[in-house]
C-alpha cells in the first residue's frame, strides 16, 4: 500500500524557513568569537585605565587642609598650619598660601606626629589593641549583585584612612577588587591557589611520613605541590595605590582551586581543607604584618569560601534589597 506524502509544514508566523535560511550569513567560527573576545577585551582595558595615571597606573589622590582637618585628624585648621610652619621637617603639602594639598603617606606622618606631640587629651590615632593579631573580615553571600567587592574595597579604603595596615585578599576569579586595585596577577600562582596548595602539601608530607613509618606504600608528591612548598604569601603579597593596603590578588585560573581542592581531598581525607587559608595566615606571621585582613569571597559556596568562612573573625553578609 502506497503512503501518502505528507504536506510540507506551514510557514511559521508567515516566515518560510528555507527563504530565511537563504538569507542567514556565513556560520560564526571559533575565530569569529576569538576576534570579539579581543575587542571586548581591549574596551574593558580601555575603560579601566581611564581612571589610571598616564604611565598606566593608579594613583591615590591628595587630600586638602579642609578634608584632613575635618575628616582624617582631629585639629583645626589654624592650628595645622601653625604646626607645618613651627616643624619644615613635616610634611609642607603642595598649593599656594593656606590651600595645601597632602598626599595620604603625608597624612599618616602628620598622625604620627600629633599623636607623640599633640594634645593629651585628644585621640589622633586609631584604636589598635598591641600585642593581638590582625582581624579577618571575610564579606560573604552565595548570592551574586549584592555588593560583597564594593563593600569589601570600601571598607579597605575607609580603614586605611584612619591609619591601619589593611591586607586585602581576593578570592573571587572574576577578579573585581583586583581591578580596583590596580593589581597585576598573571596566573594563578600570583593568586591564593599556592597557598591552598602548600596547606595540602605539608599535610601530605606528614602523612608520608606515617606511611614510611608503617612499611605502606606513600601517596605521590607531584609538581605543583612540589612548587608550592616554595611559595610564601610574602611573595604573593603586593603593593597598591594606596600606601597602607596590600593586596593579593586574583584572577581566572584561580577557579581551577574548585575542582583541584575536592581532588586532593579524596586523596588524604584527613586533610582539614577548611583551615588552609587561616594555617598559611597564621603559619607565616601575615597576621602580624597588618591590622585588618578582609577577604572577598565568590558568590558561590564552594571551597574558597569555605576557606574565607573558616579564617574569619568576623563576617558580613551584604543583602539585596528584597
Amino acid at each position: 500500500m502506497a503512503l501518502t506524502p505528507k504536506a510540507p509544514p506551514p510557514p511559521y508566523f508567515n516566515i518560510d524557513p528555507a527563504k530565511a535560511a537563504s538569507r542567514l550569513g556565513e556560520p560564526i567560527d571559533t575565530a569569529r568569537f576569538a576576534k570579539a573576545a579581543a575587542f571586548a577585551a581591549k574596551g574593558r582595558d580601555d575603560l579601566a585605565k581611564r581612571g589610571y595615571a598616564p604611565d598606566g597606573k593608579k594613583r591615590l589622590r591628595r587630600f586638602s587642609t579642609w578634608e584632613i582637618c575635618r575628616y582624617l585628624i582631629d585639629v583645626a585648621p589654624a592650628h595645622l598650619r601653625r604646626v607645618l610652619k613651627a616643624n619644615p621637617d613635616l610634611p609642607q603639602g603642595t598649593g599656594e598660601a593656606g590651600s595645601k594639598w597632602f598626599t595620604l603617606e603625608e597624612v599618616l606622618t602628620l598622625r604620627e606626629h600629633f599623636a607623640t606631640e599633640g594634645a593629651s587629651n585628644k585621640q589622633y590615632k586609631s584604636w589598635r589593641p598591641e600585642g593581638l593579631p590582625a582581624k579577618i573580615v571575610s564579606v560573604a553571600n552565595f548570592k551574586g549583585g549584592v555588593g560583597k567587592t564594593s563593600t569589601c574595597a570600601h571598607l579597605a579604603m575607609s580603614a586605611a584612612l584612619d591609619g591601619y595596615r589593611v591586607l586585602v585578599i581576593d578570592l573571587d576569579s572574576q577578579g573585581s577588587l583586583t581591578s580596583i586595585m590596580g593589581g597585576d596577577v598573571p596566573d594563578e600562582w600570583s593568586t591564593a591557589f599556592p597557598l591552598i596548595a602548600k596547606d595540602f602539601a605539608r599535610h601530605l608530607q606528614a602523612e608520608n611520613t606515617v606511611r614510611r613509618a608503617k612499611g605502606t606504600p606513600e601517596l605521590p608528591f607531584d609538581e605543583t605541590l612540589t612548587e608550592s612548598l616554595e611559595v610564601s604569601p610574602r611573595n604573593l603579597i603586593q603593593e597598591t595605590h594606596w600606601p597602607n593596603i596590600d593586596l593579593i590578588g586574583a584572577q581566572l585560573n584561580l577557579y581551577w582551586a574548585e575542582f583541584q581542592v575536592p581532588v586532593w581531598r579524596m586523596q588524604v581525607r584527613s586533610w582539614p581543607l577548611w583551615d588552609a587559608l587561616t594555617n598559611a595566615l597564621e603559619s607565616e606571621g601575615i597576621l602580624d604584618d597588618y591590622d585588618i585582613i578582609l577577604l572577598d569571597t565568590p558568590p558561590a559556596l564552594g571551597y574558597l569560601t569555605i576557606n574565607a568562612l573558616a579564617a574569619a573573625d568576623i563576617l558580613l553578609v551584604p543583602l539585596g534589597a528584597s
